[in-house]
């Protein structure tokens, strides 16, 4: 199953790099010299930008009966979606050191999730 891809991307992955480099060289000389600690802190930081989420998503729906409904944090809530997502790119480019292999990996999902959709509206 195959469908077109645009050349066209939302991502800039020469931002990506450059990110991801920027990351790298501006940690403390602690990550630097362990760099086990350095991928558990770019994966940690996406369960980070997760909980800023779920922060948000308890606000808006008045999870929490001591505090007020946010009638507003809907908004607060999609923006830390998209840091939550580009977190995620950022840990992934952090394995990889490879862009090309990023974007490849997020269509190769991309497609997973589609042909499931289908699998499951062919039962």
């Amino acid at each position: 199953m195959s469908f077109p891809i645009r050349e066209e991307d939302t991502i800039d992955w020469k931002v990506i790099a450059t990110v991801d480099h920027w990351l790298d060289e501006n940690v403390d000389n602690k990550y630097k010299t362990q760099p086990l600690a350095q991928d558990w802190a770019r994966i940690a930081k996406v369960i980070e930008e997760l909980g800023e989420v779920i922060r948000a998503l308890i606000a808006y729906t008045g999870q929490n009966p001591r505090k007020p409904i946010d009638h507003v944090a809907d908004m607060k809530m999609l923006e830390e979606l998209c840091d939550t997502a580009l977190t995620s790119i950022l840990a992934l480019q952090h394995f990889t050191k490879d862009t090309g292999t990023v974007r490849e990996m997020l269509r190769d999902k991309q497609v997973l999730i589609y042909q499931r959709m289908m699998n499951v509206n062919d039962s």
